[in-house]
Order: structure tokens, then sequence, then C-alpha cells
């Protein structure tokens, strides 16, 4: 655990009623709205949301806990909650026949994805529930990045001590990230002792005695394990190009913000691992998320594919279960000097983007001396 996770204590019920945007209550007489549209990445579930213009920015969060990532496939869950009695409004019937349902025993509300690409879009608070002692019944919790504007402030915190070396959060809070940021509210943290939701890792071996490294969405439904770079993978031409080129047992990452993945995901930004597809799924089909619970598992690309047998995936961080912690740091070398589609995220939402980079920059710095530039081809 990190020295800013150790230190985090929770933020009292009053405090975190505004996370929760229940102070942004439409006014009782005339005012003036502004719509939001969203939609998934293949466009089969569209929706608007109606709020005062006196109401924003509103609030969002980030959710950093185990369930959250391994059935999103990201490294957190980023949502805005709509304000008590605003609700989406749906288009085409898209929420009755387009929408997959995952109930999470616990959880304050079944979690929605689109059943056809997979898109995480959100969920609503069931009868009684509450969170951190707020009540949450009838409040839709929208993924921000599939809407097409932004209208929120990023402020508050789930479950940080869920996430074993460090993941986002480090990353986002970083003391010259956030100046970099320009944060302009106090953070709110959700993080009860009760339980943060921790999985602990093993470190896994075939049975040759190889290391392998397991990759598993939430429900189990997709599991497979990933081996280092053998002397096959360094004698191809073309696959060493995804082997690290600081250290040849280890693979490339580095954060996706194109747009695209933020849509298919639900969150602004994807840790892709990228990894030849040298290993046998538990589905004997590849999927590019879990049909069960919704999970981000698998981006393809032609381009990483210039024959049969030389097929490259990226395959989805948050769901990896390195004993380490969720970075994988024993098994990748991270590109924290350069950032795919940094000007659109920018464009989409610079608060957060500009936080992101120069806080993952900044930590490659401090680890490793040097923040890498590498293509990922």
């Amino acid at each position: 655990m990190s020295k800013l996770v150790a230190g985090i204590t929770q933020s009292p019920p009053a405090s975190l009623t505004k996370a929760f945007n229940h102070d942004k209550v439409t006014p009782s007489g005339p005012h003036e709205t502004k719509k939001f549209a969203g939609r998934c990445h293949c466009s089969a579930v569209q929706f608007s949301v109606s709020l005062p213009v006196a109401s924003l920015p509103l609030r969002s969060y980030f959710c950093h806990c185990s369930i959250c990532r391994y059935s999103q496939g990201t490294y957190a869950r980023m949502g805005v909650i709509l304000p008590p009695g605003i609700e989406p409004d749906w288009m085409g019937g898209s929420m009755s026949e387009k929408v997959a349902e995952y109930k999470i025993p616990g959880s304050p509300s079944p979690r929605l994805f689109c059943s056809t690409c997979g898109s995480t879009i959100g969920g609503v608070g069931e009868d009684g529930t509450t969170t951190g002692g707020v009540p949450v019944k009838g409040q839709w919790c929208m993924m921000v990045s599939l809407f097409d504007n932004k209208f929120w402030h990023h402020c508050a915190h789930a479950f940080p001590k869920s996430v074993p070396g460090g993941g986002l959060l480090d990353w986002l809070l970083h003391p010259g990230a956030a100046a970099a940021g320009a944060q302009q509210e106090e953070i709110l943290w959700y993080t009860p002792d009760e339980s943060d939701f921790s999985v602990a890792a093993e470190p896994e071996h075939a049975a040759d005695g190889t290391e392998r490294l397991r990759a598993e969405c939430h429900c189990g439904g997709v599991s497979f394990t990933i081996p280092r770079p053998t002397q096959d993978i360094l004698d191809d031409e073309y696959l060493r190009k995804y082997v690290s080129p600081l250290d040849s047992t280890k693979w490339k990452a580095m954060l996706d913000l194109c747009r695209d993945c933020g849509r298919s995901s639900g969150a602004n930004v994807v840790p892709w691992m990228l990894v030849p597809r040298t290993y046998k799924s538990s589905e004997p089909t590849v999927r590019g998320f879990c049909g069960v619970c919704g999970a981000t598992v698998f981006g393809a690309t032609k381009h990483r594919e210039p024959t049969a047998g030389q097929a490259v995936l990226n395959v989805a961080m948050g769901l990896l279960r390195a004993p380490e912690g969720v970075r994988a740091e024993n098994w990748v070398t991270w590109r924290a000097g350069k950032h795919s589609w940094l000007e659109d995220a920018k464009a989409y939402d610079e608060e957060f983007t500009v936080s992101l980079v120069e806080g993952h920059r900044r930590w490659a710095l401090e680890t490793y001396g040097e923040a890498s530039e590498f293509d990922v081809v």
C-alpha cells in the first residue's frame, strides 16, 4: 500500500452526500435545463439526461475496488451519480432490449452493460441500499465516458485501500499531477473499515514450471494465463516488437485514452498489456468482453496480425492477478513518457487527462529513473 493510500481516512456521511450529488436538487420553480446525450460504443444503447443548469457541474467518483476492476477490465470505475429524481431518458427501448444485468450480492445495484458491445452503462440503487451511510435508493449512476460532453468534476474516491500497488490512484493524486489537473474541490473518500474488497493474488506456474500471470473477469467466465516472452517470441522479427525494450522477460504496457476505448469499457482510460495470442482461454473463441459480467477482456486490430501465427492482443490489465499489485510491474514495462490519443482525451476531459498523464510520467521518473516512450506498433 502506498504512503498516500495508507494515510487516507473516510469522509463523514455529511460530506459523502456531496459525492452522491444530494445537494444538487432540482429547483421547485421554473428553471433552465441542459440535455447531455450518451451512448455505448455500438450505439445500441442510447440515452440522455436533462440537468438543471444551476446544479452543474455534478461531482463524479472513482471506485477502485476489485469488483469494479474485475467486472470492467479497467483500473477504476468512473461514474457520476445523478441527483435524486433525475433519470436517464432511454431512446428507442434500448434500456429493456439491449442492456444486460450482472447482480453481485451486497452491491447497491445490479451492473448494467450493453449486451452487444459490452460497454458498462451503470446502475440504479435498489430499495434500502446505502453507501457510507448515505441512501442511494432510486439514484442512477452512469459511466462518465459514455457521454458526448463533460458536465462533472472529479472529486471522490471509493475503496482506495483495495488497490495493491496503487493502481490509478497514485498517478491521479501525485502532488504535481493534482496541481496540473487543477482540482477545484476537496477530495471525498469512502473507505469502510469492515471491507475493502481486496483480493490476494498468488504466483502461478505452468506444468513445466514456467511462470504464468492470471487474468480473470469477476464472474470467472473468462480466465487465462499469460507466459513470459519465450525464445521463440524473441526470435520472431514481428512479435519481439511487443517485448519490453528494457527487460526481455517483460511485455509492453500502455494507457489508452482514445474515445473508442472509453465508450467500449465505460472508463476514460484503459490500461493494456500487449501480448501474442499464444495462450488458451477458458472459452473456445476470443471475445472482446465477458457476456456474463460485462468485463472488457481483449482488444485486437488487423494491423497487429500480419499472419495467422503472429496475432497480438491488448489484454485489459484491470483483470490481472499479479501478486506484486495491479500494475503488474514484474511483468510489464510501462510506456509513461508517451500516451495514445492524448489530444482527443484532453479535448474531452482535460482535468482528468492532464492529472493522469503527468502523474504517470512523474511516477515512472521517480520509480525507474526514466519515462519510456517506446512504440506500441
